[in-house]
């Protein structure tokens, strides 16, 4: 049996493309109009952009659905990480890494200068604001932050480890030509690749 999921939305007053993180690789999608009718269809191995309009019965080779596979990401990207006491870690997306107060999380992938402690280090978030994630360590004396590294999350506040999970979009985009009209009330289903057992 193939992976399924139903998505409904309702159009802007100017129909856009929209994107769809199911967490699987689509195989087939079918995207309806409730508001005005018509129905279009993408099928894996029709090019990037094609669909089919079911009710004409033509193939558009533009505008219909993509696949939105990422690569993999685990955690979120580090932009910043203040020399301090404590320290300050800033993410690209704390919602999307799932980082709470108490997490101990890993850093790695940071590129430093000077001399000191290595950044890519295990801290423990004692607070979070915004994309700002406070830790219990003092780094003030540690290397200077550059660029680039990744935080991700080891364990909660209990010390329960954490699975490392793939936050990469996994799933589609539709493109105009079959997300509607304007204003439309809309309902898509999406099949996916992988059988689930």
């Amino acid at each position: 049996m193939a992976q399924i999921k139903v998505e409904t939305w309702t159009n802007p007053s100017t129909a856009v493309a929209k994107d769809f993180n199911l967490g699987f690789e689509v195989a087939e999608v079918v995207s309806i109009d409730i508001t005005n009718g018509g129905s279009w269809q993408w099928l894996n191995g029709m090019g990037d952009g094609y669909y089919l309009d079911v009710d004409a019965g033509t193939v558009t080779t533009s505008n219909g659905a993509t696949p939105l596979d990422e690569d993999a990401t685990y955690g979120s990207a580090i932009s910043a990480f203040t020399n301090a006491n404590p320290g300050v870690i800033t993410v690209a997306d704390a919602v999307q890494g799932g980082f709470v107060a108490g997490d101990t999380i890993k850093v790695t992938g940071i590129a430093e200068s000077g001399s000191g402690a290595t950044l890519n280090a295990e801290y423990t978030i004692a607070s979070i604001s915004g994309n700002a994630l406070t830790t219990a360590t003092d780094t003030s004396s540690g290397a200077v932050y550059v660029s680039g590294g990744n935080a991700i999350r080891v364990s909660n506040a209990a010390n329960d480890a954490i699975a490392v999970q793939n936050v990469a979009q996994r799933g589609i985009t539709l493109g105009t030509g079959m997300v509607g009209a304007n204003d439309a009330s809309m309902i898509a289903i999406f099949k996916g690749a992988e059988n689930v057992t």
